[in-house]
Order: structure tokens, then C-alpha cells, then sequence
């Protein structure tokens, strides 16, 4: 008799312990909801990720610690390392305005998928314009690849190869800015 006096006892506590977690989470969901409505239309991505927060400056002492942490795990000379870096810089401002081109097809696509009176021939023409941009700058990603390699020694580029696998996803590019 008294087990059952205890569970029932318990009972209201456990209860008062699930409303309270299902409460904690739905504040949660509720935040990060309003965090995300803050964003405005297209959200973090859109406006440019953390191009928009980040200065130039910022940019460049962010690419330094890159190459310095490079320079170390690779062996690189100081030679390569200023070779490397100036290959990445010119890269990088060769593609900025076909990233931002590769935004605008996308958030255009986005549009025109929203809306239920869409012409088929419009969406097909932004989804080729969006296929022709992710093309180029998958041309301009191996084309930087390439010109790292030629500036490594075999083991060097072993050594990377090794680095990058250890990123995991963001291996050739699926993340953002993956040239060191």
C-alpha cells in the first residue's frame, strides 16, 4: 500500500517536470523563431552571411591566421605562403561579383518558386541562369585548387589533402570559403 501512495505521490512531480521541459523548449522555439524573422526576407545568407558583418580588415586578419595556421601544418616556406595568399586574394576578388550574381539567381528563383501563377519558362531560365553561375564558380574553384597544388611540394599537398578530409563536409568547397 504504501508503493502505491509513493507513485501517486510522484506522479504530479513528474508531470510538473514535463510541463516544465515542454514549457523550456517552446520559449526555445519561440526565440529562435523571432531571431530568424529579424533577418528580414532571405534571411542571413541573403544579405551576404558574414560578408555583411565583417569588415575588410577583419577579412584580412581572419586570411592571415588561415595561412599563418597553413604555413604551419604544411611546412610552407615563406615563399609559398606569400605565393599562396596572393593566388587566394586574386581568386577571391575575381569572384565576388559572380557570388553575388550566384545570391540574386537564387533569391529570384526563390521568388518566382513562391508564386503559384510562376511562368514555366521564367522559372527555367532563372534555374539555368542559377546552373550556369554555380558552374563557373566551380570552374573558378578547381582553377584555384589546381594553382595551390602547383605551389606545394608532394608531401605538402599529401598534408593538405589530409586537412581537408578532416574538415569532413566542407571538402572541396561545401563550405564556405574552403581555400585554406
Amino acid at each position: 500500500m504504501k508503493t502505491m501512495e509513493r507513485r501517486q505521490w510522484m506522479q504530479p512531480r513528474r508531470h510538473r517536470w514535463f510541463l516544465v521541459v515542454v514549457m523550456l523548449v517552446g520559449l526555445g522555439a519561440v526565440g529562435v523563431a523571432g531571431a530568424w524573422a529579424q533577418q528580414g526576407p532571405g534571411g542571413f545568407r541573403a544579405r551576404g552571411g558574414l560578408e555583411g558583418f565583417l569588415t575588410p580588415e577583419d577579412r584580412e586578419a581572419i586570411g592571415r591566421i588561415v595561412l599563418q595556421r597553413a604555413k604551419e601544418r604544411l611546412g610552407l616556406s615563406d615563399q609559398q605562403a606569400e605565393q599562396i595568399r596572393a593566388i587566394v586574394q586574386a581568386r577571391q576578388d575575381e569572384a565576388r561579383a559572380d557570388i553575388q550574381a550566384l545570391r540574386q539567381a537564387r533569391a529570384d528563383l526563390r521568388q518566382l518558386l513562391e508564386r503559384q501563377d510562376a511562368d514555366p519558362a521564367a522559372l527555367k531560365a532563372a534555374a539555368e541562369r542559377l546552373k550556369i553561375l554555380q558552374g563557373k564558380l566551380l570552374d573558378r574553384r578547381l582553377d584555384t585548387l589546381l594553382a595551390l597544388r602547383s605551389q606545394l611540394t608532394p608531401d605538402q599537398w599529401a598534408k593538405w589533402v589530409e586537412l581537408r578530409k578532416a574538415r569532413g563536409h566542407r571538402w572541396m568547397g561545401r563550405g564556405r570559403r574552403s581555400a585554406l
